[in-house]
C-alpha cells in the first residue's frame, strides 16, 4: 500500500489515480460516519460525501501540510454536516414564516370578506324587521341601551322590549341561515351588528 504522505503528495500534484485511491479507501468510512448523523438520509449522505471529495480535489494543492487524510476528511464531514443542519434549519424557519404569513394573510382576507358578506346580509335582515322591532334592535345594539332604558324611552314594558328584541334576533339569525348558508351563533351575530 502506498504510504499516506506519498498519496497526499501525488494528490497535491493532481494525480487522478491517487485521488481515486483516496476515494475508494475513505468513502466507505465516511459513509458509515455521515449516514447516522444525517438522520439516516441516503440522499444527504451522498451529497455530503460528494461535496467532501469535490472540495478535496479543488484544495489538492494545499494537502501537503495535512498530517492525516482520514482526520482531514472527517473534519470536512463534520463541517459539512453542520452546514447542512444550519441550511435545513433556515429553510424550516423560512417555510414556517412563509406559511404563517400566507395563512394569516389568507385568513384575514377571508375573514374580511365573510364579515362584509354577513354584515350586508344582516343589514338586509334588519331592514325587513317591523318598525318597532328595528327601533328596539337599533336602540339596544347601536346605542347600547339596556332593556329598562329602552322601555322607559318607548314607554312600554320591559317584557315587551325583551320579547321584541328576542323576535328580532331570531328573525335575523334565520335570515342569515337561509341566505348565507351558515348558522352564526348569536354572540357572533351581535358582534357583527354592533
Amino acid at each position: 500500500m502506498t504510504s499516506e504522505s506519498a498519496l497526499l503528495q501525488r494528490l497535491s500534484e493532481g494525480d487522478e489515480e491517487a485521488f481515486a485511491n483516496v476515494y475508494h479507501r475513505y468513502q466507505p468510512k465516511l459513509y458509515l460516519f455521515v449516514f447516522p448523523l444525517s438522520g439516516f438520509s441516503e440522499p444527504d449522505t451522498n451529497e455530503i460525501i460528494r461535496d467532501i471529495f469535490v472540495k478535496l480535489w479543488l484544495r489538492r494543492e494545499t494537502l501537503t501540510s495535512v498530517r492525516s487524510i482520514q482526520a482531514y476528511l472527517f473534519m470536512m464531514a463534520r463541517n459539512r454536516l453542520s452546514d447542512l443542519r444550519t441550511e435545513q434549519s433556515r429553510q424550516r424557519v423560512a417555510l414556517d414564516q412563509l406559511g404563517l404569513h400566507q395563512g394569516t394573510h389568507h385568513s384575514e382576507v377571508q375573514d374580511n370578506l365573510l364579515f362584509a358578506e354577513y354584515h350586508g346580509i344582516a343589514r338586509k335582515a334588519i331592514g325587513l324587521l317591523s318598525d318597532r322591532k328595528r327601533q328596539i334592535y337599533g336602540l339596544h345594539k347601536e346605542e347600547g341601551l339596556s332593556l329598562d332604558e329602552i322601555a322607559a324611552r318607548l314607554n312600554i314594558t320591559k317584557f315587551a322590549v325583551k320579547k321584541q328584541l328576542y323576535e328580532a334576533v331570531q328573525f335575523i339569525k334565520k335570515y342569515l341561515k337561509d341566505n348565507a348558508h351558515w348558522d352564526i351563533p348569536v354572540i357572533l351575530l351581535l358582534t357583527f351588528l354592533s
